[in-house]
């Protein structure tokens, strides 16, 4: 007897083997794309906005319009020049720019774009500073010059093409490498492609080879020395010697390892991929834990001197510390969760006393040594401010820093972070709005 039906159990059974061919092809398509992707390395950065319990200063828009800004007055077809500075009329001086293009800048810039997830321009950004940063051993050079018959008469014109001066292997800098090195890990954590991770596994090798058996120095510095003293009681009674001074009399140069430039969650990441370094990770924490001034002063020293064997507290003709250089120590720490306390007290105390940062502090008495405010200060604050969960530290260190910002609709750095000197001249610094949309967005 037929039964209903029986005429469509072919029909069935074709299209459940199909379906069962189609789920196998399917799991063989996802263990070969699981087998060939490039491996995993998270690399978080705190004090970013998405690591943030509260809201930024900026929203999107506001932070895009200080970025078209900065783009407008610095940025050429290799990378952003350092400074511009406003024409100024009334004493005859024209629009200026610098023909200095620094590494720290461009990276702080590429920073910006892989925190702000946009793939695309930081794909853009990637290729042109590679272009022109990166030497023949793969690290990277401090700083490029244009070249000065390359440089239109507005950096910014349309299709300008600059063309940069030649430059010698030794301006090589292994402390912008492995600033490099962060931000191809931030990169590479949000869009894990091949390139990045050949970009990102090549960069660590060449930092490694540099590190690979200590800390090497990236600065000589003139430290301040004592005359020697004659013993007058010595036989025969010593006499001064006639010979000519100087200009480093009473300084002696020494090798030193400047502790800003020692990025700490860089270097973790880095020991992760090349294990030897691990080593090397450990005595940049000590160094920099260890450059702590005093507890009525917790900011840091400028560096670490190889020779002598200790910390150069500051390199200016007065004994002052260099604000700026000390909170970026104080940042690296508070990346891997060793801020000191008291550092952040101390920004607390100076924010909602006084109300504002200055560029440099005397280290005996712990006052302000100029009138001059440190913008890079507050925004580096303000990346404290949001590691430590302090929202009105942040509060505190956004406002004054916006505050800083050109708000006349003529003026050519409207909405950009300016300095203005005694004469009135405007000066705006990729540095300062970069460290700003960093620390506002």
């Amino acid at each position: 007897m037929a039964t209903i039906g029986a005429n469509n159990r072919p029909r069935k059974v074709r299209w459940l083997l199909g379906f069962g061919i189609l789920l196998l092809v399917a799991g063989v398509a996802l263990l070969w794309l699981r087998d060939t992707a490039p491996a995993a390395r998270p690399f978080a950065v705190p004090g970013s906005q998405d690591s943030s319990p509260f809201a930024a200063y900026l929203d999107d828009k506001g932070a895009q319009t200080l970025s078209d800004r900065l783009n407008t007055q610095l940025m050429t077809s290799s990378g952003l020049v350092s400074w511009y500075q406003q024409a100024q009329e009334e004493l005859g001086i024209p629009a200026q720019w610098s023909h200095k293009l620094i590494a720290q800048d461009q990276l702080l810039y590429g920073s910006w774009l892989a925190e702000r997830g946009e793939q695309r321009s930081f794909a853009q950004w990637n290729e042109q500073f590679r272009a022109g940063f990166i030497s023949p051993d793969g690290l990277v050079y401090a700083e490029r010059t244009l070249t000065p018959e390359s440089v239109p008469e507005k950096l910014s014109e349309p299709g300008s093409v600059v063309e940069l001066e030649p430059v010698a292997d030794e301006m090589v800098s292994w402390s912008d490498s492995l600033h490099y090195f962060r931000v191809l890990a931030l990169a590479y954590d949000h869009w894990p492609q091949d390139e990045l991770d050949l970009q990102e596994k090549a960069l660590a090798a060449n930092v490694a080879r540099v590190l690979g058996t200590n800390l090497e120095p990236d600065q000589v510095v003139a430290i301040p020395t004592s005359a020697p003293t004659m013993d007058p009681a010595a036989t025969p009674t010593p006499r001064p010697q006639s010979t000519v001074e100087s200009a480093d009399a009473g300084f002696a140069r020494d090798p030193v390892i400047r502790l800003a430039s020692l990025d700490l969650l860089a270097l973790r990441a880095l020991a992760d991929l090349e294990p030897d370094l691990a080593n090397r990770y450990a005595e940049a924490v000590a160094l920099v834990r260890g450059g702590l001034i005093s507890d009525s002063l917790p900011l840091y020293a400028y560096g670490y001197a190889t020779l002598q064997q200790g910390y150069v507290r500051f390199v200016s003709t007065a004994p002052v510390v260099d604000l700026a250089d000390s909170l970026t120590c104080a940042l690296h720490l508070a990346e891997i969760g060793e801020l000191d306390p008291r550092t952040l007290s101390w920004l607390v105390e100076q924010l909602l006393n006084d109300h504002a940062l200055y560029a440099s502090y005397h280290i005996a008495q712990g006052q302000a040594s100029t009138a001059q405010e440190s913008l890079d200060g507050l925004a580096l604050t303000a990346r404290i401010a949001r590691i430590a969960n302090h929202e009105q530290l942040y509060r505190k260190a956004v406002d004054r820093l916006q505050w800083h910002r050109a708000t006349s609709p003529t003026s050519s750095v409207l909405d950009a972070v300016f300095r203005q000197d005694s004469q009135g001249i405007v000066t705006i610094t990729a540095r300062d709005n970069l460290l700003a949309l960093l620390a506002l967005s």
